[in-house]
C-alpha cells in the first residue's frame, strides 16, 4: 500500500490512476478521514463491502456548484435560492441533499431519489476532481463503528482493501476532525440533519 501526501505534485497523477481503475483510496481532506472511489456502480460495490453494508447512499464529491447541477434536479422557481446556498456553503464542510436529476444512475442516488453533494475546501481535493464527473466518499470506518480520527486506527480490514493513503500535511491533519455538515434541500425549508463543521447559524 502506497502512503502519499496531497502537497506532493505527483500524488495527483497517482490517485487519477488508482480510482480511474475502480480502486479505492484512503484520503485525509477538509472533513474526516475518508474513503473515495470512482462514482460508479464498480465504486459503490467496492465501498460496501469495505464498510460492510448496503443500500445506503455515498455522499458524491464534486468540484463545482456548476458540476453539481449534472446531479440534481431543481424547480425553476428555487434556482435562485439554491444558487444562493450552494455559494454560502461551498467549498466547505457542508454536504446538500437534493432531488436526483432524472436518468442519474440507480448506484448514485439514494432509494428514495436524492443525491447527496459537497464541494471540498481542500487544495488537493480541487485538483482531483475535475478529473472525475464526481468521486463517492464515505467515512473510514465499518459500518457502525467509531470514525477513526488517524490513519493508525483505522481498522486493518480496511487499509488491506485500499490501494493507497493519502495524507495532508500535520497543520492541515489538526483542523479536519469534524465530519460535515448535513442540510436537506428537498423540501420547501431547509432541514439540518447533522450539524457538524459547519456553523448553521451563519446560513441562516
Amino acid at each position: 500500500m502506497k502512503t502519499l501526501f496531497w502537497d506532493n505534485k505527483e500524488a495527483i497523477d497517482c490517485l487519477q490512476k488508482e480510482l480511474h481503475a475502480g480502486r479505492v483510496v484512503l484520503a485525509e481532506g477538509d472533513t474526516v478521514l475518508g474513503l473515495l472511489a470512482d462514482v460508479s456502480q464498480k465504486g459503490r460495490d467496492q465501498l460496501d463491502e469495505i464498510k460492510n453494508r448496503s443500500k445506503k447512499p455515498y455522499l458524491i464529491l464534486v468540484g463545482s456548484s456548476q458540476k453539481a447541477f449534472d446531479f440534481i434536479e431543481i424547480d425553476a422557481k428555487k434556482v435562485f435560492q439554491t444558487e444562493k446556498i450552494m455559494k454560502k456553503c461551498w467549498p466547505g464542510p457542508v454536504t446538500l441533499i437534493f432531488k436526483a436529476k432524472t436518468g442519474i444512475a440507480p448506484y448514485a442516488q439514494s432509494a428514495d431519489g436524492t443525491v447527496a453533494l459537497r464541494v471540498p475546501d481542500h487544495a488537493g481535493l480541487q485538483q482531483l476532481l475535475p478529473h472525475f464527473d464526481g468521486l463517492f466518499s464515505t467515512s473510514a470506518n465499518n459500518s457502525g463503528n467509531p470514525v477513526p480520527m488517524s490513519v493508525e486506527t483505522v481498522d486493518s480490514s480496511i487499509l488491506d482493501a485500499v490501494s493507497c493513503v493519502v495524507m495532508n500535511d500535520a497543520q492541515k491533519r489538526a483542523e479536519s476532525a469534524l465530519p460535515s455538515t448535513i442540510i436537506d434541500c428537498t423540501g420547501d425549508e431547509l432541514v439540518v440533519v447533522r450539524q457538524g463543521a459547519f456553523d448553521i447559524s451563519a446560513l441562516l
